[in-house]
């Protein structure tokens, strides 16, 4: 009778971890299937500063005191966040159903993008891109004060320019794991 209390309670145990690696799964599928709708959301804010995202008209709205001008700031900083966050969400989601742990000595998204990376799901170019835009991310959202125009509209670029090609290296990478979305 002990063994098959033990082997009840073995299957318990994998069943509610099929459970928890599911519903990360998921989450992973529901937060990328979102970057396509958010880069395009992303992309239309940036239109409301000329066709390929002026500068000068970045700047001037910015720097402005203009309750329009913030606003419509804020739809192209509010993307640029949400694009991080969903990323960077997926990234933490998946690491769950492949026992990923961060790299010692280094915590949050950081840790387990540069696990990914040592793995062979990123580049180092990728890994350490991605941690600039997720330092971007927590200086908008902790301290956007020292935020510079030039420097955001910049790091609104690269988050575009980066985001396609680290999202399917993560895909990948998710496959060498057996991880199907």
């Amino acid at each position: 009778m002990t063994g098959e209390r033990t082997d009840i309670a073995a299957d318990a145990g994998s069943v509610q971890e099929s459970d928890v690696d599911a519903v990360a799964l998921d989450r992973v599928g529901a937060k990328l299937e979102r970057l396509a709708s958010q880069r395009k959301a992303l992309r239309k804010a940036m239109g409301q500063f000329g066709e390929d995202f002026d500068l000068l008209e970045w700047t001037r709205a910015f720097d402005s005191s203009n309750p329009d001008d913030i606003n419509r700031v804020f739809t192209v900083t509010g993307g640029y966040l949400a694009l991080v966050n969903n990323t960077a969400e997926a990234i933490r989601a998946g690491a769950k159903p492949t026992d990923l742990k961060p790299t010692p000595g280094m915590t949050g998204i950081a840790g387990l993008v540069d696990a990914i990376r040592a793995d062979g799901g990123f580049t180092s170019a990728q890994a350490e891109t991605f941690t600039e835009l997720y330092r971007t991310r927590n200086r908008l959202q902790h301290s956007s004060p020292d935020m510079q125009a030039d420097e955001l509209h910049a790091q609104v670029r690269l988050l575009l320019g980066h985001l396609p090609r680290f999202v399917k290296s993560y895909l990948v990478w998710l496959q060498t794991y057996d991880v199907e979305l």
